[in-house]
């Protein structure tokens, strides 16, 4: 008799699909949830099994008949023991409640199954169909199931114990598999996000990893693009109309965009005449509150030394040694406060240029308002590179923040900074413009200055007296250098009729003495000048706006050297480049002078608020605006500046910054020449000899008193540095200014503000031992330098890694030099010191202090030198 069930109900294997042609398998995405098996039949698990199994005595054979009698069933769900049964539930009524048997392993006998069969009795029949109960007939299988069984090997129904260790070392074996592929699954899948451009860059566009190989696969540079953005923030591929001549273009959704293409560094550049590759970055805010920002690894753990950038107030040979601040990168006075509120501030020679030792070159474009650190406290070991506004460094920049640059790979540091060095200094240049070069770098320049004068005031007498000094025991050669102090008030441009009443005389008589006249002037005019009215008349001075009010403007005051209250010429407007054209025109023609020293200062020393004619891409361009004003003035030039951002036309000579008379100091010339000349002025004097300032040994940097460029007045504790009796003036300590003296003879230009006979016999002597040196032995070589110069970018002063690009050694040397290559200098730059080490790079060379040659490629360990000897070799040719 056939069992009634709901109408909702299938029988059991109705209820199967044919799971083979599923694709979800056995998961059913629809209708009600219930699990359908898909395993064979387990007779043993009867509480499991979704029929009966029936056992029938057939009379005749005596065998035991099996039959299963099918049922339909509905997958119960899963209920604690409190719970109360859903409705569907009641179909099944107490099946839902019966209790699991609990079955032994072991193969029951005969009274086993004698006693099962007396605890479970069921009726005979049910409507003429006789049943067996399910246990029992369970029983019997597992007893039937053993004796076909015990027919079969042994081996196939006990493992021995070797069976057991080779199984553990097949598991052992398949989960190191299953570790190794999911790792290479991991590594993979992080290549995939790293996708390579253009053969050399791989881009994570996830977490923004940039990775840049040179055209041979070796890895120069790696960092992070984007750090501003946020991880959860994704690139999309721009779309065609925002892609422009970009080789590449993603774009975070209103936030920026980022351009990547290859590119040529020169218009004249043909990259297949080189092993090296340039690519332009370029990142475009949407979004008026995102800074672009860019980080690239500059510290010795990953093998990399950069240089360049500049000046900095610090050992910064490598930039690896050094820490800068997230700051604007403008010029500054390497000391005191920045008047732009960062409290730091760099040098006055800046150029946006940076090379790597991988062989690997970075230049910002002028266009970027940029921000840069070294080694921050937030990017350890980093430099990173940003575009933002600032109200003070970038006050006139307008639009979305841009930030630009390229970057060059090439086979070494040597081969990439070569190639990219200005191969045209030489446009525009007459052979008087090099010849002047060369005489500057013969001759001495001797600064004049109030407080090295004899009685403490510049007029023609003191003038004409200290002429006689140094032409005494120096000989009568170059320059006479007089500070601003040539005039009453700064900004004058006449000299001060009281003390020198008869200047053209003056300048003939030191013009017999075999000195040429040079005058300093700046771009400040105090408001007490003559020229300061007229300049109001003519609106030539740089503007501020009134405050409270939206167009009237006034001229922007602020303070230089010792003048209060001075204003700046805006040489950004035609009418004032004229004028001042003008005005030196007269004052060259009035007292025959024959050179110009063009002292700027720093942006630092603009006005808090200043508004220019024209809008400038950074302050700094307002120096390269003036120095192209005033070389047109015919035979008289500049021979020098005190900042630049680009390098001046020769015979201009870019000055480094004010420095205190220290050993630290000292110590840094070395390290701020080579930046300067990496960074691209190839053209550098290294100031005076001793230092421009003096400073109170237990004093700080602001307790100074300044020697040179009239700066700020003298404070009332530099009273108690060592005078000497016979001048009554402080002077730089002896042994200082010896060791500063024999370093400055063997740079491009020699410069005094202190005499050697101030001191005694011994210095003079040194001095003119040192001048013969530099005659007889050097001067060839700066002068087969400066030509180079013009023709190939390269400095004067050279790092060793110019010579071998690839020694470790001389990539980290900071305190030895070449002139051109040729010549090695290893002076001595601490107190008290009589001996160092001296790293010679490969090649042969001969010591010039006992003329013995000795091959490179190593260290000279404990090499003596007295107070008055300086170590420097020559270049030989190679003995291959």
């Amino acid at each position: 008799m056939k069992q009634n069930k709901p109408e909702n109900e299938k029988d059991y294997f109705d209820e199967i699909e044919e799971v083979g042609d599923s694709k979800f398998g056995g998961f059913r995405p629809n209708g009600d949830q219930r699990h359908e098996r898909t395993t064979p039949y387990d007779p043993v698990r009867s509480d499991e099994s979704e029929g009966d199994l029936s056992e029938l005595s057939d009379a005749e054979t005596g065998k035991t008949v099996l039959r299963f009698v099918t049922t339909t069933v509905k997958e119960p769900k899963i209920k604690l023991p409190d719970e109360t049964p859903d409705e569907d539930d009641d179909y099944y009524g107490s099946s839902l409640q019966r209790n699991r048997r609990n079955f032994s392993t072991r193969v029951p006998d005969d009274s086993d199954l004698q006693k099962n069969d007396k605890l479970n009795t069921f009726p005979s029949s049910v409507d003429g169909v006789k049943i067996v109960n399910k246990s029992t007939l369970a029983n019997s299988i597992r007893l039937k199931v053993s004796q076909v069984s015990s027919a079969f090997p042994t081996v196939f129904r006990r493992k021995n114990t070797t069976d057991y260790k080779i199984q553990i070392f097949v598991s052992f074996m398949f989960l190191t598999i299953i570790l190794l592929v999911g790792s290479i699954y991991i590594i993979h899948q992080e290549k995939e996000l790293q996708k390579a451009y253009f053969d050399r860059i791989r881009f994570s566009g996830k977490d923004r990893r940039i990775r840049v190989s040179n055209l041979k696969g070796r890895e120069v540079l790696t960092g992070v693009l984007g750090t501003s953005l946020s991880v959860k923030d994704k690139a999309w591929e721009c779309l065609d109309e925002d892609r422009g001549d970009a080789g590449t273009c993603l774009e975070w959704m209103n936030i920026a965009r980022l351009y990547f293409r290859v590119t040529n560094p020169r218009r004249d550049w043909e990259p297949g005449n080189y092993n090296m590759q340039c690519y332009e970055i370029l990142w475009r805010s949407l979004s008026h509150d995102f800074v672009p920002k860019d980080c690239f690894h500059v510290g010795e753990t990953k093998g990399f030394y950069f240089y360049g950038g500049g000046e900095l107030n610090s050992n910064q040979w490598p930039i690896n040694r050094t820490s800068v601040p997230f700051s604007p990168f403008i010029t500054g006075g390497k000391v005191g406060g920045s008047v732009s509120g960062q409290g730091f501030e760099w040098g006055r020679i800046l150029r946006r240029f940076f090379v790597g030792s991988p062989g690997v070159a970075i230049e910002i474009y002028r266009g970027t308002p940029l921000h840069l650190s070294i080694n921050d406290r937030d990017y350890p070991g980093m430099m990173c590179f940003a575009a933002r506004k600032d109200d003070f460094a970038y006050p006139d920049y307008e639009g979305p923040n841009i930030l630009n640059y390229t970057f060059c790979t090439g086979e070494n540091i040597r081969d990439v900074f070569t190639q990219l060095a200005d191969k045209e200094i030489w446009d525009g240049l007459t052979h008087e413009d090099v010849h002047m070069a060369h005489a500057i770098a013969a001759s001495p320049i001797w600064n004049i200055l109030p407080e090295t004068l004899q009685f403490g005031n510049m007029t023609e007498a003191s003038l004409l007296n200290h002429t006689d000094l140094i032409a005494s025991p120096h000989l009568s050669e170059g320059y006479i250098l007089l500070d601003e102090t040539w005039q009453k008030h700064m900004g004058d441009l006449e000299m001060d009729p009281k003390r020198f009443q008869n200047m053209e005389e003056t300048v003939n008589i030191t013009r017999r003495r075999g000195f040429k006249i040079a005058l300093t002037i700046q771009p400040y005019f105090a408001t007490e000048s003559l020229n300061y009215i007229k300049g109001l008349e003519k609106n030539l001075w740089v503007t501020q706006k009134l405050p409270g009010s939206k167009n009237r403007l006034v001229p922007a005051l602020t303070s230089y050297k010792k003048t209060s209250s001075a204003v700046l010429l805006d040489i950004t407007k035609k009418v004032a480049r004229v004028w001042i054209q003008r005005k030196l025109h007269e004052l060259i023609r009035k007292y025959g002078v024959d050179a110009l020293f063009i002292d700027f200062g720093s942006t630092q020393d603009f006005p808090q608020h200043y508004n220019f004619g024209e809008i400038l891409s950074s302050p700094d361009e307002y120096k390269e605006i003036f120095m192209k004003s005033i070389k047109s003035l015919g035979r008289v030039v500049a021979i020098g500046t005190t900042s630049a951002t680009k390098s001046p036309k020769l015979p201009t000579f870019v000055s480094m910054s004010p420095s205190a008379s220290t050993w630290e100091s000292l110590q840094s010339v070395i390290p701020n020449i080579l930046s300067m000349g990496v960074a691209g002025f190839p053209f550098i004097s290294p100031g005076v000899i001793g230092g421009d300032f003096l400073v109170k040994p237990d004093s700080d940097i602001e307790n100074i008193e300044y020697l040179t460029n009239g700066f700020n007045a003298v404070s009332a504790e530099s009273a108690a540095l060592r005078k000497l009796e016979v001048t009554g003036k402080p002077m730089p300590d002896r042994e200082l200014y010896i060791r500063w003296l024999e370093l400055v003879h063997f740079l491009p230009v020699v410069s005094y503000t202190y005499l050697p006979s101030e001191y005694d016999a011994q210095v003079v002597q040194l001095a003119q031992e040192l001048k013969n040196i530099r005659k007889d032995k050097l001067y060839r070589y700066i002068k087969i330098a400066i030509n180079d110069a013009l023709t190939t970018g390269l400095p004067i002063i050279r790092p060793l890694w110019m010579s071998e690009p690839t020694d470790i050694n001389c990539l980290k040397v900071s305190d030895e030099f070449t002139i051109g290559g040729y010549i090695l200098v290893a002076p001595i730059l601490m107190p008290n010191v009589t001996e160092r080490e001296i790293y010679l790079p490969r090649g042969k060379w001969r010591d010039e202090m006992d003329g013995s040659s000795t091959k490179g490629e190593r260290w000279i360990h404990h090499y003596k030198l007295k107070l008055n000897k300086i170590a420097y070799f020559t270049k030989l040719e190679d003995p291959t």
